[in-house]
């Protein structure tokens, strides 16, 4: 009987044995995927002003491993903002956070502050300064509401994650690179040199001191802007040529402005984001890093000429061969193996006045202080005399509400007379009061929920407006602006592109607001403290 007990005893240890030793067996391989299914680093690449259809248009003229490498990934044809201004710090702030405006508001460039009684910029701090370009107050995402994909990234591996994030523009580099970014930089063209601020650092780092020695922009002094030979409409002809004066140093200031609105500043852009690469060692650590790029050139010319131009084509080209050499560069010095990709955009942009009007697609330009003026003058048949518009930056209106105390005036009759008054012109297609909003009286349109996302209670104005399709505010006939809730100025490219997703062009409607999310979903990660955005599930393999 002892020796029966004894035998079950022996097989039973013998059976947990063989259950923990198999256990083991299958644990150890799939935490080794799990490894390696996390990539050495993240590149997140925004470019501004860059329409979903620049990449159906001029794709015929790509080269080799440039855009087509990445429209090789998980391809999102159907990606629209959805909320209404599409304008860089708030499509930025959207990509960054999986939220709109109303959740981490930033309404806009800028808005008008109630408290500090003046026009405020999305990133200005003035309890920072700016080092290594000129005096002035500094910038940081204190004005960004929530935290970033790329803070959950640091947060997740207890900080080993490094995030640099690089643009031209201050909020280019800002809101991508959130909260916790090691290091955020962007170009001052008034020295022609890369520039942080003392939220991220207190003297800026060697490396960028010397690339900003060797005076990048000198490399280009005496070259003109040349299209392409394959350009459309270019064919190889003198786009732009600076004109110096005698005796005029170069790069001058008034270079360094020309040089400034040429494709020649995304080729020094990238140069200084394959340093940060090498100096930052960036794909190289115990985590994941991320890089955050956004070309801000594009949104320069494409404002100049607007998007029908043989400038825009150029620079989409330009774009294309120069993301093609800093792939081929990123191969070499982390491996593309264990990189991975994301491209969208912080908004589109509409065609130009004369295009529009020539080929009679709407009333090309709109008078926005028409708007304005004929607010104040409804609100003072109503109320008597008075300056009754305290601000009307972008889409708002910011109605003098001291004026209105002072008067005995109603804030709500005030907003709903305002509201009529845009409404009734042409060119306005609808006008919301701050009541209706934030009462959820609102009409079940698209437009209507797209104001809802944009408004954020302790920032936005006391009345909305928007425009209609292609009335564009602007005086020019041949260049163009962006802002709108319309799908030229909404739909953006949304591509993922790497180990963990699954090549291929899916037609399911996405948001820029879903990339955070699907990258924290392959990762593994927490999304941003706001996230409105969605894992895009069939694209992660």
């Amino acid at each position: 009987m002892l020796r029966r007990v004894l035998a079950l005893i022996f097989l039973a240890a013998c059976g947990l044995l063989f259950a923990f030793s198999h256990f083991q067996s299958q644990a150890k391989p799939e935490a080794e995927a799990s490894s390696r299914h996390r990539p050495k680093l993240i590149v997140v690449l925004i470019i501004d002003q860059f329409p979903y259809k620049y990449l159906a248009r001029f794709r015929p003229y790509f080269v080799e491993g440039g855009f087509d490498l990445l429209l090789g990934g998980a391809n999102f044809v159907d990606c629209r903002y959805d909320d209404a201004i599409t304008a860089t710090c708030p499509g930025h702030a959207a990509l960054a956070t999986g939220a709109y405006p109303s959740t981490n508001g930033i309404i806009g460039n800028e808005w008008y502050d109630r408290q500090q009684h003046k026009m405020v910029n999305c990133v200005e701090d003035d309890s920072t300064r700016l080092l290594g370009g000129t005096e002035g107050p500094g910038r940081s995402p204190t004005r960004l509401i929530g935290d970033t994909f790329s803070d959950e990234l640091r947060l997740a591996t207890n900080f080993q994650s490094r995030v640099v994030s690089i643009s031209l523009k201050d909020r280019g580099a800002i809101m991508p690179g959130g909260h916790l970014a090691n290091a955020a930089y962007w170009y001052d063209v008034a020295t022609g040199h890369f520039v942080t601020s003392t939220y991220y650092m207190q003297t800026l780092p060697a490396w960028v001191e010397r690339f900003n020695a060797q005076n990048p922009a000198a490399a280009y002094c005496g070259k003109p802007w040349q299209a392409l030979p394959v350009t459309p409409g270019g064919n190889g002809k003198l786009l732009k040529q600076f004109a110096s004066g005698s005796n005029e140093p170069c790069p001058s200031r008034r270079f360094l402005e020309w040089l400034n609105d040429t494709p020649y500043m995304s080729e020094i852009q990238l140069n200084f984001a394959r340093q940060a690469i090498q100096e930052e060692h960036l794909g190289s650590g115990p985590a994941t890093d991320l890089l955050a790029i956004s070309l801000s050139e594009n949104d320069h010319i494409g404002h100049q000429f607007g998007p029908y131009s043989q400038e825009v084509a150029d620079m989409t080209l330009r774009t294309d061969r120069d993301l093609a050499a800093f792939f081929k560069d990123l191969d070499q010095s982390v491996g593309l193996n264990n990189v991975w990709i994301t491209l969208s955009a912080d908004h589109g942009v509409a065609p130009s006045p004369r295009f529009i009007e020539e080929h009679h697609l709407g009333a090309g330009r709109a008078d926005q202080s028409a708007i304005t003026i004929a607010v104040n003058q409804a609100l003072m048949s109503e109320f008597g005399p008075g300056n009754w518009v305290k601000g009307a930056p972008e889409f708002q209106i910011y109605l003098n509400r001291a004026a209105l105390t002072k008067q005995g005036a109603s804030l709500g009759q005030a907003e709903y007379t305002a509201a009529q008054a845009a409404a009734n012109l042409p060119q306005v297609a609808a006008a919301f009061t701050r009541s209706q909003i934030m009462t959820g009286n609102l009409p079940d349109t698209p437009v209507a929920r797209k104001v809802a996302n944009s408004f954020n209670p302790q920032r936005s104005g006391d009345v909305y407006f928007v425009l209609e399709p292609y009335a564009l505010p602007i005086q020019t006939e041949t260049g163009s602006t962006h802002g709108s809730p319309w799908s030229y100025d909404a739909q953006v490219p949304l591509i993922f592109w790497g180990s963990a997703f699954k090549p291929g062009v899916y037609v399911d409607p996405a948001q820029p607001t879903d990339l955070p999310a699907t990258l924290a979903a392959a990762m593994g990660i927490g999304q941003p403290s706001g996230s409105q955005g969605k894992p895009l599930a069939k694209a992660i393999d």
